[in-house]
């Protein structure tokens, strides 16, 4: 009777999923929602590809699976992922049974699973990943992730002892994730050393949690990522096995250090964050036995989905569009540090950080914002600033807590009127950081910004 409802659950949302994709509907959630109704157990009994790959963490999972992704196939590999799904049960569920044939068979031997940390528990149980790879853990949407001791709780409480972890050793939190795993690879960054410890407007690990004593750091890049020790016992920072020890911005390359060797592979993007993406892809692409031939053959040709990061130009504009995770406070700080940091004296920066979501007919907590490092906007560089969208006075306010200058700063409540308030005198370098569900209202601002660098020519 099980199996019956299973194969039942299998076919209905495999017509489903097709039925949505004729209508030209989002189909990445709800086949597979269906198919959990009809039959709870329906993960545990789907049949898997042969190697599972599993993408976790706060920030980057989309742009390692995808990167992931992206170069397994250059290299002629047939892969399962969701790339452009959900990253919950449901979706995960979804993308499996569309790459699975009607023979309840599944058509590619290889998958990499962006897995949303707290569904985990929800997933790991009834498909245990061969490959574990973790950027970090760092304090997310307090609705949703509460804090780091909760998320490693969830994800620990899942991960089977069997999994080998990949892990950054650049990060105290997430490096000490899968305690029982034996088989542990960790990379880090030997690069852009900060040189000294700036105290940091956030910091997720303060206290060492073997004993209970002060963490002390060698240096902080940002937030607690960085290397420590404890003052009262051995716990430390773990060692990388995969070290990034080159970084050429002028010439877009990075190396990577490993077993003795060192390999130069293409720089997709310069942002420190992305270089720690990189680095763990580089890591679980060599443990899946690529070589590296391979794998610069993939980073040469592979990009960044063009909805979380572009750079163009139109006209005399040069525009950078970022995806910044709104309720995010170190995600959004990074990118603020990142449009202050890149070259140009002359920016504008168009901030469209606001869940669309928490605005309609409910109430948004926007605690995050304090928690969030505005005082990067304050930066001689940047020679205006536009909040858009309806929590724009929020961002004001809080900026101006920063000692952001007031003077430059542009508000209104719409989503796309920012390109309206630009500075006419500054045209060079324009920057929109924008939340995930606005991707929408970004990709209109990015239209007006690539006529109005056609029209200032």
């Amino acid at each position: 009777m099980n199996k019956l409802r299973f194969i039942f659950a299998l076919y209905s949302a495999k017509a489903i999923l097709v039925i949505m994709r004729l209508l030209g509907r989002n189909a990445s959630h709800f086949p597979g929602e269906i198919a959990i109704k009809i039959c709870p157990d329906f993960l545990k009994q789907l049949k898997k590809p042969e190697t599972l790959i599993a993408v976790t963490g706060t920030n980057g999972k989309t742009t390692v699976s995808n990167l992931l992704t992206s170069i397994l196939k250059i290299n002629g590999y047939k892969v399962t992922n969701n790339g452009f799904g959900s990253n919950i049960r449901e979706g995960v569920a979804t993308t499996l049974l569309e790459y699975t044939n009607l023979a309840c068979r599944p058509k590619n031997k290889l998958a990499v699973l962006e897995v949303d940390e707290r569904s985990s528990v929800h997933i790991f149980p009834y498909m245990k990943p061969d490959y574990l790879v973790c950027n970090n853990i760092m304090r997310d949407s307090l609705k949703r992730n509460a804090h780091t001791e909760f998320i490693t709780f969830i994800i620990n409480k899942a991960l089977p002892a069997e999994t080998k972890v990949i892990l950054n050793a650049d990060d105290i939190i997430c490096s000490s994730l899968g305690p029982d795993n034996h088989d542990r690879i960790y990379f880090g960054l030997d690069i852009d050393k900060p040189e000294g410890n700036v105290k940091q407007h956030v910091k997720d690990m303060v206290y060492c949690p073997k004993c209970g004593g002060k963490l002390e750091a060698d240096y902080i890049r940002y937030n607690h990522i960085g290397r420590m020790h404890c003052c009262s016992c051995d716990f430390a920072s773990p060692q990388p096995d995969y070290l990034v020890t080159g970084l050429d911005r002028d010439n877009e390359t990075f190396t990577v250090s490993h077993g003795g060797k060192e390999e130069t592979y293409h720089l997709i993007n310069d942002n420190i964050v992305n270089v720690y993406n990189f680095c763990g892809v580089v890591a679980v692409l060599t443990e899946l036995g690529l070589s590296s031939e391979e794998i610069s053959k993939g980073l040469a040709q592979a990009k960044i989905v063009k909805t979380r990061y572009d750079r163009l130009k139109s006209g005399n504009m040069n525009i950078t569009m970022q995806l910044s995770k709104g309720q995010n406070p170190i995600a959004c700080t990074r990118c603020f540090s990142y449009a202050a940091g890149c070259p140009g004296d002359e920016k504008q920066v168009i901030i469209i950080i606001d869940d669309k979501e928490d605005n309609s007919g409910n109430s948004e907590s926007v605690c995050w914002l304090y928690e969030c490092d505005y005082s990067y906007l304050n930066d001689p560089s940047i020679k205006r600033i536009i909040f858009a969208g309806p929590r724009c006075k929020d961002h004001y306010l809080r900026a101006q807590m920063a000692g952001v200058n007031k003077d430059i700063i542009k508000i209104t409540d719409s989503f796309t009127g920012g390109v309206d308030l630009l500075d006419p005198d500054y045209l060079d370098d324009i920057y929109v950081l924008y939340d995930p569900y606005i991707i929408k209202e970004a990709m209109e601002v990015k239209e007006q910004l690539i006529e109005l660098g056609k029209r200032s020519m």
